[in-house]
């Protein structure tokens, strides 16, 4: 499968999960701290818009004739594991390096697409809260269009060499970038589909 199309198919399903709602069922939240749909759909969007930068990076880097290879600390993207306090995470660095060297990579994935292991978003992908319907749809519509020209009009690149590395999530290529933006999703459409059966949902 054409890496991507692995994150348009994973989109295209959100987008028929919320095509329905009103602006009152998107801001619906059952308690304080558990995101609302529209909420969980600007996470989507941020998390995406965070590779997308990555992988402009990474493909600069190559057009500059430097190695494609960013590594990236707790610092800078700073998800953790059982929602650690940052003051932490510093001393995680070289035991997580260790442990990806050995944890296979099909183990990761079903970690992130089935939230096996809670855990805490980077700063910079938490959502906005009460965002209009409409600018979030057409966002949903739009925003993976910029990806699909980045890596069309850079289609003469071998993408496979593109690698980002993070202590928590080891190291990925582009298509495992996409791969993964699409089991994150598919994460959130399961959560978006809890708030959807919950009882005090509000009506259409």
């Amino acid at each position: 499968m054409d890496p991507l199309n692995v994150p348009a198919t994973a989109r295209a399903a959100t987008v028929r999960l919320v095509a329905p709602l009103n602006q009152a069922q998107l801001d619906f939240s059952p308690q304080t701290g558990t995101w609302s749909i529209g909420e969980i759909l600007d996470h989507l969007l941020l998390v995406e818009t965070l590779y997308r930068e990555e992988i402009a990076r990474l493909i600069a880097l190559k057009r500059a004739g430097q190695r494609p290879y960013i590594w990236r600390t707790f610092a800078d993207v700073n998800v953790s594991p059982f929602y650690l306090p940052d003051v932490v995470l510093p001393f995680l660095t070289l035991p997580f390096t260790i442990a990806n060297l050995f944890i296979p990579s099909f183990v990761r994935d079903l970690a992130t697409e089935y939230a096996v292991i809670p855990t805490r978003n980077p700063d910079g992908t938490t959502p906005r809260a009460r965002r209009p319907a409409a600018e979030l749809r057409a966002e949903l519509l739009t925003s993976q269009a910029y990806i699909r020209e980045t890596l069309v009009v850079n289609a003469d690149l071998d993408f496979s060499e593109m690698v980002s590395e993070h202590p928590l999530t080891g190291a990925n290529n582009v298509p495992a970038m996409l791969a993964f933006l699409a089991r994150h999703e598919r994460r959130h459409q399961g959560q978006i589909a809890r708030l959807k059966a919950d009882r005090r949902f509000p009506p259409p």
